[in-house]
C-alpha cells in the first residue's frame, strides 16, 4: 500500500510475481474444492458460487485498505481525501474481484468439463 499511495518505489518485483502466482493457484484450488463439494451434494448451480468463492479475496483487501486508512494514512487532510482514497480502493478491489473470480470460474468450468467429459453413459 505504501508503494501505491505514498509514492514509494517497490523494488522486489520477483517476489511480487511469485505472490501473484500463489494467489492464482490458491484461488483456483479453493474454487475447485468448493465446486466439487457442491457437485457431490447435487447442487448444479455452481457458476456464481465458484466466481464469488475465489473473488471474495477482495473483501479482505478492502478491509485492509480501511485499516491502512485509519492507522497509517495520517497525512490525509480531510473527509474528501479519505472519500477519494476509499473510492480508488473500491475500484481496485472490484478489479481484483473480477480477476480472481474469473480465475476461479474458469478453473471450475474446466474441471466440470473434464469431469463430465469422462463419464460413460452405457
Amino acid at each position: 500500500m505504501s508503494s501505491i499511495w505514498m509514492g514509494r518505489v517497490y523494488y522486489v518485483f520477483g517476489f511480487l510475481f511469485i505472490v501473484l502466482i500463489l494467489l492464482v493457484v490458491v484461488c483456483a484450488e479453493v474454487s475447485l474444492v468448493l465446486t466439487y463439494m457442491h457437485l457431490c451434494v447435487e447442487d448444479w448451480k455452481w457458476w456464481w458460487k465458484s466466481f464469488f468463492a475465489s473473488g471474495s479475496v477482495a473483501i479482505y483487501i478492502f478491509l485492509y485498505s480501511i485499516n491502512y486508512l485509519i492507522f497509517d494514512l495520517k497525512s490525509l487532510s480531510g473527509p474528501v481525501s479519505a472519500t477519494l482514497y476509499l473510492g480508488y480502493s473500491l475500484f481496485m478491489v472490484l478489479a481484483i474481484m473480477l480477476a480472481t473470480g474469473t480465475v476461479g470460474f474458469l478453473s471450475s468450468f474446466w474441471f466440470v468439463h473434464y469431469l463430465f467429459s469422462n463419464v460413460k453413459l452405457d
